[in-house]
């Protein structure tokens, strides 16, 4: 696979698609239920459609349904991508592309500051261990008395040598009550507990935003907010809360509460840890070494249960937090969360995707998925006016005229 190159399933999640952004997947394959498209022209116009639910509802109603999986084939070839009916379609076409390719550049700017965080508290870690060497030792009768758990493989050699790296840490660590955190877990939503409830999803005044723990992404973001209204009096969110969510296969996703949501809360699933002194920067640096735990497996051996397990409460003192120095500490903070100016030039046509490279290289993860979120909400109204038939109006100078 090369940059550029869209992936497109064609059975079972039929209709879905991803662009492969950067040379990091040259040597991967795909299976044979997905096709690759690599257009000549228009690459981020089509793709941009693509992700459109048109595309996939047009698809969906082409193709037959099997038992249990469902085939696409060819069909998706029949399948109808607008274009715009006016003057200056070039540049319409080209706004498209941009505000497609500018969305895809906040994607892939999210997804690496995520991974040099990991990579931060990693580096870290091992470079600053003291001088006792890890060896793995069979479960004493003490230990297992003192942690009086036989639920959870905190006993074998991957665990062990794993959370060795905090417990090594030259400059120590704490638990998360040690550092200012309590955790609480959010309340039931069940309408036998609430007695009236009506989900929507769009803002309603009066409604609670949910932050849903199955919506929280791998890199701290929320993929879709949806809304609650009920008269029954909930516990709320705070800035700089940090949520996490608390059973199932993807349980540990974790955020930190940085906008002014009205009303906020979350559910029995989620568990929220919360400083009385509201300190952004210790809230931020505490929920990336919780990821980092997760990345590192450590969050799924500590749990208990079935369906994916549970990481109640009471196993957080597991989650050990190594006293990086402040200045550490700060940087992993800003990578998740940083305000900067925009370029000073105002962008044109012809630099709308550079401008926005740029800006980038400052905004913390959450900057970069809320400007992801307001083009993504820009884009989608060009799409449905081109859609109708309606005349788009560029806001952008350059580009090609008509």
């Amino acid at each position: 696979m090369t940059d550029g190159d869209i992936l497109m399933s064609k059975d079972s999640n039929v209709g879905e698609c991803a662009i492969v952004a950067g040379d990091r997947w040259r040597n991967h394959m795909f299976s044979s239920g997905i096709v690759r498209l690599h257009p000549a022209a228009n690459r981020y116009y089509f793709f941009a459609f693509l992700k459109h639910p048109l595309f996939k509802t047009q698809l969906l109603a082409l193709s037959p349904r099997g038992a249990t999986i469902t085939h696409a084939k060819t069909l998706w070839l029949d399948c109808l991508i607008p274009f715009p009916n006016q003057l200056d379609a070039e540049r319409v076409i080209g706004y498209v592309s941009a505000l497609m390719q500018a969305i895809v550049e906040k994607e892939k700017a999210i997804r690496e500051k995520s991974d040099l965080i990991h990579n931060l508290i990693q580096a870290e870690l091992e470079g600053n261990q003291t001088k006792r060497q890890f060896q793995y030792l069979y479960p004493s009768i003490s230990e297992l008395s003192s942690r009086r758990r036989f639920d959870a493989v905190i006993y074998d050699q991957e665990y062990k040598s794993k959370i060795w790296l905090v417990e090594n840490y030259a400059h120590g660590s704490e638990t998360p009550q040690q550092a200012g955190f309590t955790v609480t877990p959010g309340p039931s939503l069940e309408i036998k507990i609430i007695r009236t409830r009506i989900d929507s999803e769009t803002y309603r005044p009066g409604y609670h935003t949910l932050i849903l723990p199955k919506n929280i992404s791998a890199y701290g973001t929320m993929n879709v907010l949806p809304y609650l209204g009920t008269a029954k009096k909930l516990p709320l969110l705070k800035r700089g809360d940090i949520i996490f969510g608390e059973a199932g296969f993807q349980k540990g996703r974790s955020i930190v509460l940085l906008d002014n949501w009205p009303k906020c809360t979350t559910n029995a699933h989620g568990l929220y840890a919360r400083r009385s002194d509201g300190d952004l920067q210790k809230a931020i640096y505490f929920r990336c070494i919780f990821n980092w735990y997760r990345t590192m497996r450590l969050i799924d051996i500590m749990a208990v249960g079935g369906s994916g397990g549970h990481f109640s409460p009471e196993y957080f003192d597991y989650v050990r937090i190594p006293k990086f120095p402040e200045d550490k500490q700060a940087e992993i903070a800003r990578l998740y969360h940083h305000v900067a100016p925009q370029p000073p030039v105002k962008p044109t046509l012809d630099t709308f995707v550079d401008w926005h490279r740029r800006w980038n290289a400052g905004l913390g993860i959450w900057e970069l998925d809320r400007e992801m979120k307001a083009l993504q909400r820009t884009l989608s109204v060009v799409q449905e006016q081109i859609i109708e038939g309606k005349t788009v109006k560029v806001p952008l100078n350059g580009g090609i005229k008509a």
